[in-house]
């Protein structure tokens, strides 16, 4: 019993360290995300459907 609670304790702090190294690095990209969405541009094409030779589906 003692093996099992032991063994289950090593295992949930893994399991928190890891949480933690994971929240901190996504953190870091979600930064670096904003920056480069703030830099780009995007070019929206509007869509052709008048010439379009394939019928709506709906």
């Amino acid at each position: 019993m003692v093996t099992f609670f032991s063994i289950l304790l090593v295992l949930i702090g893994i399991n928190a360290l890891l949480f933690l190294v994971s929240f901190n690095s996504s953190s870091k990209k979600k930064e670096k995300s904003v920056k480069n969405i703030s830099e780009s541009t995007t070019v929206i094409f509007p869509l052709d459907l008048i010439n379009s030779k394939y019928k709506k589906a709906v």
